[in-house]
């Protein structure tokens, strides 16, 4: 009799265990939880969100896309989750990346476990596209690389703007990459940014806060913090003939810089994506 009932017991127990793991699997692991910041599995917009770049390249280049890449903290973020909501959710952005992109997803969950694996492996991007590696720094942030794998527009935060905000950057460099005819300034790698700096009629535009240009900058560089409340008006003074070539610490800050030339009417305006970390990454000179 004993038997019997622990035999029953134990049947019924294992049958609310799989009944328990199809209802979190269908609502995906962290709804139940906290509702607000339910991870971005399953996509409610049913788009594709992959996790491996490698992968992500491929179907690019063979699609003729760009591969948008989505830093963020899907447990602990709020900002993060506003963007979902507000964004990615939107049916804007929905028939614009069916059409465009090929979507990232690079989640740093902090009271959840994530795959270790996966953890490395987003720990290493976090690394090379320059993301505070402090926690709880530098989310949201949304990377746009071309079909050959090159950084064309890179921006951390979200002001609430709604798929307004965001497209209209997207849609400047999505598909063509930075040369696109229409863009207002260029992305470069860090070596052809040296290449240009090398030639003395181009002027280098540091756009840092004064206390991080003195801890170190590119020699012969100039420095306009562009989080200055007259940094409009003092680029405004400047000699509209030259070329610059704009930079700051990851190349956030330097493309909101130059969508400010652009619009004062700068002609000849060159990025730095990576910053001036990826130049002393990449051995280039600085100077105090």
């Amino acid at each position: 009799m004993n038997k019997h009932r622990i035999a029953t017991l134990t049947i019924m127990s294992l049958f609310a265990s799989v009944l328990l793991a199809a209802e979190v699997q269908r609502v995906g692991p962290l709804a139940a939880t906290n509702t607000m910041l339910a991870p971005r599995q399953p996509d409610p917009a049913g788009l594709t969100w992959l996790t491996d770049l490698q992968k992500a390249q491929a179907r690019a280049k063979a699609e003729e896309k760009s591969v948008l890449l989505f830093f963020h903290g899907s447990d602990w973020c709020p900002t993060c989750a506003e963007m979902q909501r507000q964004v990615f959710d939107s049916a804007a952005f929905v028939q614009y990346a069916r059409k465009t992109l090929v979507l990232m997803d690079v989640d740093f969950p902090e009271k959840h476990q994530q795959n270790e694996e996966l953890r490395k492996a987003n720990l290493t991007l976090k690394a090379r596209f320059n993301l505070s590696q402090e926690s709880g720094e530098g989310f949201p942030t949304l990377v746009l690389l071309n079909a050959a794998g090159e950084t064309v527009f890179q921006e951390t935060g979200y002001a609430g703007g709604g798929p307004a905000e965001v497209l209209s950057k997207l849609q400047r460099h999505a598909g063509t990459g930075a040369s696109t005819a229409d863009s207002s300034f260029k992305n470069l790698s860090v070596d052809e940014f040296a290449r240009m700096a090398d030639d003395k009629r181009n002027a280098i535009l540091d756009v840092r806060t004064p206390k991080e240009f003195q801890a170190g900058h590119i020699p012969g560089a100039v420095n306009l913090d562009v989080s200055a409340a007259d940094f409009q008006a003092k680029a405004a003074s400047l000699d509209k003939g030259k070329t610059y070539l704009v930079e700051c610490a990851s190349g956030v800050r330097s493309a909101r810089a130059c969508e400010t030339l652009s619009g004062l009417g700068f002609p000849s305006l060159y990025n730095l994506p990576g910053g001036f970390r990826a130049w002393m990454k990449a051995g280039k000179p600085v100077e105090k």
